[in-house]
């Protein structure tokens, strides 16, 4: 299934949130290639969610590519992550969702030109 190309209207941005081997939380944002690591795994989320909403404001507002929103993260963290969900039996321990880019939009009063 082809994914849809996120617009400066619409669109989905994919968060996913783990630990790492050394106890730290990482928590990214796929289609921004945006990435947080923090000791609190809450605070690594709130701040990702945080640097995408600033982000996206930013290219919105200055009209600086809709192909900034539509990137990927690195093989080594998409790796990483997929290894953490195949050997942990604690299903609380990553989160994966998104969020609609139109609503942070709205909720952000990012201006669409």
């Amino acid at each position: 299934m082809l994914k849809k190309k996120n617009t400066y209207r619409q669109g989905l941005l994919t968060f996913l949130s783990y630990k790492t081997s050394e106890g730290n939380s990482i928590a990214a944002c796929e289609e921004l290639c945006l990435l947080v690591e923090e000791k609190d795994s809450e605070l690594a989320r709130l701040k990702i969610l945080a640097n995408a909403k600033s982000y996206l404001c930013n290219v919105i507002e200055n009209k600086l590519g809709e192909h900034l929103l539509n990137q990927s993260l690195p093989k080594e963290i998409k790796d990483e992550f997929a290894q953490f969900v195949k050997i942990t039996k604690n299903l609380n321990s990553f989160q994966r969702y998104q969020e609609k880019i139109e609503d942070i939009i709205k909720e952000d009063n990012c201006y669409v030109a």
